[in-house]
Formats: C-alpha cells, structure tokens, sequence
C-alpha cells in the first residue's frame, strides 16, 4: 500500500501515554514544521502554536476545570481529571486558528488550513513513533482558555495536541465504506 495511505489508515488517537521521558525539543519541532507545510490560501499560514510542557501542563489543568466551573456544573471529580489530564502528555501543543486581515482572504478557509495543519501534526507524530491526541471539549473554548493562551478577539482554538510516548497502543480503527457517502456525478 501507498505509505501516506497507510499513515492516514493506521493513525490513532492514542489515550495512555507515558508522560516521561519527556519528549525532546527536535521531536516537538519536527511535528510543528510538519504543521507548518498544510496547504493554505494566499500562503498567509493562519496558526501559531503554544508548546506546554513541565509545570505548564498543571498550570493548563488548573485553567481548564477554571474554564469548566464557568460553563457548567462539574462534580468535584470532573474538575480533578480536568486539572490531571494535562499532566497525562509529555508535551501539549495549543494550535490556534490566527487568520490574516485581508480582503481576499475567505475566514472559513483559514480554519480550514489549520485543520489541515492538525492534521499534518498528527501524522508526523504517527511517523515519529509517538502517541498523540487532539482534546478540547466546549470549555475549552471558554473565555478562561482564550485569556490562559493570550488570544486575539480573532483567533480560535483549534485543538490541544497532547504527546508522548505510546503507553498502551490503541485497537485498530474501523471506518465505514465509502459508498453511502459519495454521489458520483457525470
């Protein structure tokens, strides 16, 4: 099979990571340059990323079960898993959505490039032998989380990458077939 195609179909969210060793700093890099070459309309490169790792994973609980007391009513244990996952990764890296002001440039196809550049993160990570997840959740797009990554009135996050050496792999994937999904037209 296609090595890309294989990538893209054996790629998976991995949920137990080791959070030590603690990933190296040309392992994150190589994963965020990865992000960096997602298609994008206009090269304008609609991201930027924030790298949390050592005490600023805790610092990211604290601020996420902050987040979550402000958009509902959590039990006393949500709001302790809220402030540990964090510390379950290595390394977490926000990936916001930072669109460029420009009148040709069409914001749907801003959030789209940073899809993409998601995308491209996980695979890399895949490629590398690591484990990876996106996480959000709604309260994570709370005033509390816009405010802890210093975001614009513009910018949107996308999603928190966490990282780190695969614990337990995950079970294989499943997808559905094809043929409900697409209408072939000629």
């Amino acid at each position: 099979m296609n090595p890309a195609i294989e990538a893209i179909k054996s790629r998976r969210s991995v949920r137990k990571m080791k959070p030590d060793p603690p990933l190296t700093r040309e392992q994150v890099e190589t994963i965020i340059e990865a992000a960096v070459w997602a298609p994008n309309h206009y090269l304008t490169e609609p991201w930027r990323f924030v790298v949390l790792m050592g005490d600023e994973r805790a610092k990211l609980g604290d601020a996420m079960s902050k987040a979550l007391v402000a958009t509902s009513s959590p039990t006393p244990e949500q709001l302790d898993i809220q402030r540990k996952r964090p510390l379950n990764a290595s390394v977490i890296i926000a990936l916001i959505s930072s669109p460029k002001s420009d009148p040709k440039v069409v914001p749907q196809e801003e959030m789209v490039a940073a899809g993409a550049a998601l995308q491209n993160m996980l695979l890399a990570a895949h490629s590398l032998g690591l484990g990876a997840m996106v996480r959000t959740g709604s309260h994570a797009y709370s005033e509390v989380i816009r405010k802890f990554f210093g975001m614009t009135e513009v910018e949107r996050l996308v999603g928190l990458v966490y990282l780190g050496h695969i614990l337990e792999p995950p079970p294989p994937g499943k997808r559905s077939g094809i043929a409900e999904k697409v209408t072939w037209r000629a």
